[in-house]
């Protein structure tokens, strides 16, 4: 459930933001063959390298004029972290955000 949670809220900021195409990936860490990556960018304005910590915040919202908690980033950050895993944002070659989870594998059995 949540992986779904972490997942779902992803794509739910992808579709928020992306101005056409959201890319999807898993793939396995070749140098940490028990983990797994998945990646989610969007062709959307994304944000400024400074606004990445930001965005993780409990209830950050950066931009007050669309719908949102300011919630789902945090909570995906927080579970990753509970799992051992990790979370991060960056710039998408799509042009928009990128949002990157490093988990365990065992999310797959």
């Amino acid at each position: 459930r949540d992986l779904e949670d972490m997942v779902g809220n992803l794509m739910d900021n992808a579709a928020k933001w992306t101005k056409s195409d959201i890319r999807l990936r898993v793939t396995t860490e070749e140098d940490r063959p028990d983990m797994m990556r998945i990646t989610i960018e969007d062709n959307g304005p994304g944000l400024d390298p400074k606004e990445y910590e930001e965005a993780l915040k409990r209830g950050a919202r950066l931009d007050e004029a669309t719908p949102g908690s300011g919630l789902g980033l945090a909570i995906v950050d927080d579970l990753a972290r509970a799992y051992k895993g990790l979370f991060q944002l960056s710039r998408s070659e799509l042009g928009g955000l990128q949002a990157e989870l490093i988990l365990p594998k065992v999310w797959m059995s």
